[in-house]
Order: structure tokens, then C-alpha cells, then sequence
């Protein structure tokens, strides 16, 4: 969904910035063939200049996507999604969606009613190219493939002035070019320059048949006055070529003016910076990325942040990072979310294929997601004995390439804090199970994460083991713990409290901590309610 919405809009861009380039350049011109030319290849070029590829060896800054790993730390409770969760993503491209639907209906009802118009009236001439077809309903002239239809009293009037514009609308094959344009208006119906471009493509039409009729040895005073008498008050088909449907100051205006001079051609060239600035902007990585990654977070946003947020007191709030974790063994091994520097980067790709995304459409995930991720860390990270002796603590940045097979590779620790605790953190990664692999536009690309495991030793492990209670320690490593209350009760010793035996765990930082609870919890606070037994 979201890769055909981005597209939709990349071409809308393009449409609008080639509408203003013809209409400021070449629209006065009088090479009517060469303009109808230029406006369907502006259309084309539109439609594929979106879908160009760049590739650059220049390497994209990675922030892997643990900000919800930090989250889901200090969770208690996983929200249940409901059918009614939107995302503002999926709610425009719902609308964009029924848009297309209904003016995909009126174009199909509009050639309906032509079919059935033509069909319902009788021939009167047919040789072999074209039939003019005679209607009983009042409708203004008009030609659509090889017909061409005109009223029981146009037929009787002035039949040859009629017959030779229309003619020509047939010979050139306009009406091909008008369904091309109902298609695109029917994906770009919320774009002023897809409509735009029509009116100018049909305008270009009619210049075109005028000049065909006056070619043919017509007076043009006595053609120009017919088409006076012929301006107002008729039925019209929107997917047809109608006689009298643009302005006759225009069309008249059209037909006194001198022939454009010749070198007037080259102004097309003026596109060609636009199609440049175009590629560069919609084609190369570093932009594919950046916009996926805003319709990516668009479409999570809302579940996301439920999805990790324990109460009502958490949703939309940034509580920072806290690790809760007990173990009768082991010291606090936490893993937090990326570094907000970006300043991660993976080695240069040596061709398409070996490309490292940062951000993708659907993003890798580990086999369960990422409580699941907890768990395997928790279970299987061992604080080294050496480390614990020499009292070293800090946070090991692992990176990492999850493969288009979902396979983890290329592990390499980035900010190394101790020898033991580098091999450890670099251990567990490389034991990881397969992920589900990333996806851009549809297919398996290779996607980089950063895993920074933050090794702490509160100030008990560094003199006992615990007793299989639970340990608290703020990720900024501050030597004020935290304000902390157990039922409504600010209590100073958690470690007697078994993690099974929590309902829920409520954090709160900065001023929201302070406002509750006063100077005390400037460190932040931490609510914690006990099952009831």
C-alpha cells in the first residue's frame, strides 16, 4: 500500500513541475502536433521517472530500530489492538482509494453512454475509416475512435464543416489520447495538474483539427463564423473530442497567428534540469530511504507506541530509558535502543544486490518479535567473571547485517568497553536464530541494525549476589536511584521482590516525576503494584 501511495505522490511532483514548464514555455506555440508530442511524453516521463534506481556507493547511516526495544522494558502490559486502530497513512490512502474508485466508475459509465449513444443512432455515411453517426439527442458534435456523432439537426445544417473537424479528430486518433488521460486522472484524480494537462491536450486537439479543416481549402472567415454559431447550450461527453468544448477566443486567436519560429523546439529542453532535479530527489538511496522511513513510522506510529505502552500513564510518553531485570545470578545485562547520533555505518555496497538498507517498508523481525528478543538476551547473555571481578561495566555496541535469507552476519563490535564483555555481546548476536527478513518494494534486501547491551553491576552485585530479588539501574548510570514505591509505599530495597510476584510497573522521568512526587524522585520514579494474593 504504502510503496504505491509514495509513487502516486512522486508523481503527482512530476506532473505539476512538466504542467508549469509547458504552460509558461510552450503552450503559444503553434506547432500543434509537436505540443500533443510533449504533453504525452511529459505524461510518460511522470509515470517513470518514479521508478528510476540510483545507485551510490555512499554509505547510509544506520539507527536501527530499538526505540520500541526500550519501551518494552519497562511494560507490564501488552495493549491489544482493535479493528479500529488507523493509522493517518492508511486513512489518506483510504480516501485516496475511493476516490479512485469513483472516478474510475464515472469513466466507465462515460463510455458506456457513449456506446450506447453511438449504437442507438443510424449510420449515414461509412467508408471504411470512419462512420458519421446521426442521433436523435440534442448533443453538441463530437467524435470518439471512429465515429463520428452529430445531432438530426447538425446533419441537416451544416454537415461539412462538422464532418471535416471531426475527420480530423479521427485521422490524428485523439481519442486514444483522451482515454490515457481519464486512466491517469483516475489514479491522480486529487492532482490539479493531471486535469490540467488534459485541458491542455484537448485544446491542442481542437488547434489541430481547426488547422486540418482550414488546410483543406475552407474559408476561414465563413469557418470561423460557424463556430460562433455552434458556442453554447449543448449536451457534452467528457471522454470525447466535442466541437464546441474550448474557448473560441482561443481557438479563433489560434488561427490568425503567425507560424512559431522553428527554433521555439528547443525550449522543451527546459525539462530535462526538471527530470534531473526529479531523479535526484525520488531515485537516489539516501532519499528512498528517508521517505520510507516517514511512511513507515506514519504507519506504526499509533500501534507502536500502544502496543509497548503498560497504562494509560505511559501512551505517548517518553519515559526514557529504565532497565528492569532480576536474575539470582547474574548482574543487570540490559539491552537498550540505538544511538541517536547516527553516526553508525556499514561498509560500502560493491554492487545493487549487496546494498545494506537502514530503513525498509517491512522491517526484519526477530522469531517472535521483540519480546521474544528479551528473552533470548536475558536468557542467554552471561556477565563475564572477569569482568565482574575487575567491577567493569558499560554498554557494547554490536553491529549487525540481518541477510536477505534473515541470516545475521557480519557482526562486528563498534564501541568495545572490556575485552570479556565485547566477546560476550559479539557472542550472543552471532547465535541469534534466523530472522524474517527485511522487504523494499516487495523483495528481500539486506537491512543493518545497531544492539548496544549495556552491562551494569548495581552497587549490591558489586558486593553479593542477589538473592533473587529484582534490580533497578537508569541507563545514564546516575549514582541517585530512583524514587520508588511499592503499592503506594516509598520503599529504598527492592531486592527482596520476585518479578512474578509484579502486576504492573509504572516510570516516569524528568518533570512528570518531580510534579508527582517532588525533588525525592528527580532521578525519576518508579511505581510498582504487587498481585493481589
Amino acid at each position: 500500500m504504502s510503496i504505491f501511495f509514495i509513487y502516486s505522490l512522486k508523481v503527482t511532483l512530476c506532473l505539476t513541475a512538466f504542467y508549469l514548464v509547458y504552460k509558461l514555455l510552450l503552450s503559444r506555440d503553434t506547432f500543434f502536433a509537436y505540443n500533443r508530442f510533449v504533453l504525452l511524453g511529459l505524461c510518460a516521463l511522470s509515470l517513470s521517472l518514479p521508478l528510476a534506481q540510483v545507485s551510490t556507493s555512499n554509505p547510509s547511516p544506520v539507527v536501527a530500530g530499538f526505540a520500541v526495544v526500550e519501551t518494552m522494558v519497562v511494560s507490564a502490559e501488552v495493549y491489544e489492538p482493535t479493528s479500529l486502530d488507523l493509522s493517518v497513512t492508511s486513512l489518506c490512502f483510504g480516501v485516496y482509494l475511493l476516490g479512485v474508485l469513483f472516478f474510475l466508475a464515472r469513466e466507465i459509465w462515460s463510455l458506456l453512454s457513449l456506446r450506447r449513444l453511438i449504437s442507438g443512432g443510424r449510420v449515414v455515411e461509412n467508408d471504411g475509416t470512419m462512420k458519421v453517426v446521426v442521433v436523435k439527442d440534442h448533443v453538441s458534435p463530437f467524435s470518439w475512435m471512429g465515429n463520428v456523432v452529430m445531432s438530426e439537426k447538425d446533419y441537416a445544417d451544416s454537415p461539412e464543416y462538422i464532418i471535416r473537424h471531426e475527420r480530423a479528430h479521427v485521422v490524428a486518433r485523439h481519442s486514444w489520447d483522451i482515454l490515457a488521460c481519464d486512466l491517469l486522472i483516475v489514479f491522480q484524480w486529487y492532482n490539479p495538474a493531471a486535469w490540467l494537462l488534459k485541458s491542455e491536450l484537448q485544446t491542442v486537439h481542437e488547434y489541430e483539427a481547426d488547422r486540418s479543416v482550414l488546410d483543406s481549402g475552407i474559408n476561414a472567415t465563413d469557418y470561423q463564423m460557424f463556430l460562433i454559431r455552434k458556442t453554447a447550450g449543448e449536451k457534452l461527453f467528457s471522454a470525447a473530442n466535442n466541437l464546441n468544448q474550448y474557448s473560441l477566443k482561443n481557438r479563433i486567436t489560434m488561427m490568425k497567428k503567425s507560424k512559431s519560429n522553428k527554433w521555439n523546439h528547443c525550449k522543451v529542453l527546459a525539462v530535462l534540469p526538471v527530470a534531473a532535479t526529479a531523479v535526484i530527489a525520488f531515485a537516489s538511496p539516501k532519499a528512498e530511504s528517508l521517505t520510507n522511513e516517514i511512511m513507515r513510522e506514519s504507519d506504526a506510529l499509533v500501534s507502536a507506541v500502544r502496543q509497548v505502552a503498560a497504562t494509560d500513564s505511559l501512551k505517548g510518553k517518553n519515559v526514557g530509558m529504565l532497565v528492569i531485570q532480576g536474575d539470582e545470578r547474574e548482574p543487570l545485562v540490559a539491552v537498550e535502543h540505538a544511538p541517536k547520533d547516527g553516526g553508525t555505518e556499514f561498509p560500502k555496497s560493491q554492487s545493487p544486490d549487496d546494498l545494506v538498507y537502514d530503513v525498509v517498508e517491512e522491517m526484519p523481525e526477530f522469531p517472535g518479535g521483540i519480546p521474544a528478543l528479551l528473552t533470548f538476551m536475558k536468557e542467554n547473555i552471561k556477565y563475564p567473571a572477569e569482568a565482574q571481578k575487575k567491577g567493569v561495566q558499560g554498554r557494547v555496541s554490536v553491529k549487525f547485517v540481518v541477510d536477505k535469507q534473515g541470516q545475521v552476519t557480519n557482526a562486528k563490535v563498534e564501541r568495545p568497553v572490556d575485552p570479556a564483555l565485547d566477546a560476550e555481546a559479539l557472542r550472543v548476536v552471532n547465535s541469534m536464530p534466523r530472522w524474517t527478513p527485511g522487504k523494499q518494494g516487495g523483495k528481500l534486501v539486506n537491512v543493518g541494525y545497531v544492539l548496544p547491551v549495556h552491562f551494569g553491576l548495581s552497587a549490591d552485585t558489586q558486593k553479593k549476589k542477589q538473592d533473587g530479588g529484582l534490580t533497578i539501574v537508569t541507563a545514564d548510570d546516575k549514582k541517585v536511584p530512583p524514587y520508588i514505591l511499592v503499592d503506594g509505599e516509598h520503599v529504598t530495597d527492592i531486592s527482596h521482590i520476585k518479578p512474578e510476584d509484579i502486576e504492573s510497573i509504572h516510570v516516569y522521568k524528568g518533570k512528570q516525576a518531580t510534579d508527582k512526587y517532588g525533588e525525592a524522585a528527580k532521578n525519576g520514579a518508579v511505581e510498582i503494584t504487587m498481585k493481589k494474593k
